[in-house]
């Protein structure tokens, strides 16, 4: 099984390098279905991987300069604040089992994987649904300039 995860791995190196993002949504399943490695410890590992293959991406980047460094503070540094609140004090919280129900228990590593299933549902969702045609707004309350009132 172990080649398999390095197979799957190498597959999705791949594919991240054509469509550049989405690594922890499938560096994740790789690690529990492949290297049977926990859920909630793999999700740690999957934004060690995905960060640091995208810093060590980054540098030829940074070398044409194509990084607009102020976009990349907005949002890089909530990211990685959320990022460490979570795995520091949302995560540890969370019960194990999360819930029962009759004689089935959904533990916090199922739970993990039901989450990032139904972002991986959200994701493919909102990238082949048709979007929606712009709104034109009209101002009912502006006054007519000149050139409508020839």
């Amino acid at each position: 099984m172990e080649i398999l995860g390095y197979i799957g791995a190498v597959l999705m190196g791949l594919s991240l390098g054509l469509i550049g993002g989405g690594g922890s949504i499938l560096t994740v399943p790789i690690l529990v279905y492949l290297f049977s490695v926990d859920a909630v410890l793999a999700t740690a590992y999957s934004l060690f991987i995905v960060g640091l293959t995208s810093l060590v991406g980054s540098f030829s980047h940074m070398r044409m300069g194509n990084i607009h460094w102020k976009t990349a503070l907005v949002f890089g540094v909530p990211s990685i604040l959320a990022v460490f609140l979570t795995r520091a004090y949302l995560v540890p919280a969370l019960p194990d089992p999360l819930f029962s129900i009759g004689a089935i228990a959904v533990s916090k590593s199922l739970g993990m994987l039901i989450f990032f299933a139904l972002l991986m549902v959200a994701a493919a969702y909102s990238m082949i649904r048709k979007p929606k045609a712009p709104l034109v707004r009209t101002n009912a309350r502006s006054k007519p300039s000149l050139s409508t009132i020839r």
